[in-house]
């Protein structure tokens, strides 16, 4: 049977995550785990306070969010790939739509901002899009991230935990120069990409979904 592997920044459960990749890969086994389990809200706290220049949103088990440094956890989602394999995934998806360094790892690892840049590439005639990051603290890199696959970029902040500010960003996108937008983080989903799209009245691209279809393919299953 084939066997996927989710990497998670934060914790699990995840079952946001996990519903959507079973309804893609219904015949598939499926183990979902996060660099943060089995650690103490008092261990984030630590890694957030190490401050760095790449700050991802990350999600704990009691829903409350932290921003760490991705190369504080990168050695965590490493250890995690390598749990995954021991389970006997054959491939690993990274949850995060971020520019993350190849992670060192005895399965092959499906990296979303390498995959969802690809497709928009593929079909946007202008490249003029708009994405959506989580947090202030990733909008620069982002922006650089798009701009060196040759996009021209309008971008805003809004929270996957944050419907409001998601409302928000959508108003700012109700731009026609854009061609479409790109909700640049793994925690939104098709309900948060159809209301998006509702707000804003351009072609939305949810990674969430579009990556699940990727691994589906990758996996055969």
């Amino acid at each position: 049977m084939a066997h996927l592997g989710l990497i998670v920044l934060g914790q699990t459960p995840r079952p946001d995550l996990e519903s959507i990749y079973r309804r893609h890969l219904p015949g598939a086994a499926l183990s979902i785990m996060g660099a943060l389990d089995g650690k103490p809200a008092s261990a984030a706290d630590k890694l957030a306070e190490a401050k760095g220049e790449y700050p991802l949103l990350v999600i704990l088990q009691d829903g409350t969010t932290r921003e760490i440094s991705l190369y504080r956890l990168q050695p965590l989602l490493e250890e995690t790939a390598a749990q995954l394999a021991a389970k006997g995934a054959q491939t690993a998806v990274l949850m995060c739509a971020g520019d993350f360094p190849d992670l060192k790892s005895p399965i092959p690892i499906v990296y979303p901002g390498r995959v969802v840049p690809a497709v928009v590439a593929g079909i946007s005639r202008s490249h003029r899009i708009g994405i959506i990051t989580p947090n202030p603290g990733q909008l620069a890199a982002a922006k650089a991230h798009w701009r060196q696959k040759g996009f021209a970029v309008k971008a805003a902040v809004a929270s996957p935990k944050n419907p409001a500010e998601l409302e928000e960003a959508a108003a700012r996108m109700q731009d026609p120069e854009l061609e479409l937008v790109v909700l640049d983080c793994m925690g939104f989903g098709p309900e948060a990409a159809r209301a998006f799209k509702s707000r804003c009245g351009r072609p939305v691209i949810c990674p969430q979904s579009l990556v699940a279809r990727v691994a589906a393919e990758v996996i055969g299953a």
